[in-house]
């Protein structure tokens, strides 16, 4: 279970978020607040494993409290969770140390993912950027050159250095082309290889398969 705590002067904001996290049987959030102050305070008081945290709030503002929670457990991942309206947040709330950024605009899909990603040690940004293909980036090793071994109901399942590539390309949500170009291989080829790997990791589709990579930490952080 990822225990997570909302921050975020919008109470809205947290009951909707609150009611979207739980709807998902491995999220449960544990407290909110409504500035940065009682964000570090419902750290010390809970030790979440993610604090989702938005950046322009009253008294203490969230870069504030992602340098004091980090410098408090350096354990506890911090979303950064905003509008986006600043160039410049997003560099300070790498600085500040948080383990990712993500808009208020996003999908309740791309949330869940991104708090999952987080919690895997795994970088992630997620913005809407109109001059760069870069809608989603998770930075995360190079896993593209070794084979790895997972383990399904008690069997160790092979996974070839192929196939995790396609495994990171699919947690990026990368498009069938660009996989195919990535991979040089056909279009038809990488779906039957998707295929495959859902077949071989026993899940229902490319979202749980995501899952799937995030949850055993297939895709890692730098």
């Amino acid at each position: 279970m990822i225990d997570v705590i909302l921050a975020d002067d919008q109470q809205l904001l947290i009951d909707l978020l609150t009611i979207g996290l739980q709807q998902s049987d491995d999220i449960c959030v544990v407290a909110s607040a409504n500035n940065g102050h009682e964000a570090i305070e419902m750290a010390k008081k809970h030790h979440p494993d993610v604090v989702l945290m938005d950046i322009m709030m009253p008294g203490c503002d969230g870069i504030k409290a992602t340098k004091e929670i980090k410098a408090m457990d350096k354990n506890i991942k911090i979303l950064v969770l905003t509008n986006g309206d600043k160039d410049t947040d997003l560099p300070k709330a790498m600085e500040a140390g948080a383990d990712g950024y993500v808009l208020k605009n996003i999908s309740q899909q791309d949330l869940l993912l991104a708090v999952r990603g987080v919690c895997a040690n795994m970088k992630i940004v997620i913005k809407n950027n109109d001059n760069e293909d870069d809608s989603q980036i998770f930075y995360k090793k190079n896993l593209h050159n070794y084979n790895k071994q997972v383990m399904i109901n008690g069997e160790s399942i092979d996974l070839s250095h192929r196939e995790m590539a396609l495994i990171a390309m699919i947690v990026e949500s990368k498009e069938i082309v660009e996989m195919a170009t990535a991979l040089e291989l056909s279009e038809g080829s990488v779906r039957n290889l998707i295929s495959g790997l859902i077949n071989k990791l026993q899940v229902k589709d490319r979202t749980q398969l995501a899952v799937f990579a995030l949850k055993n930490q297939l895709v890692e952080a730098y």
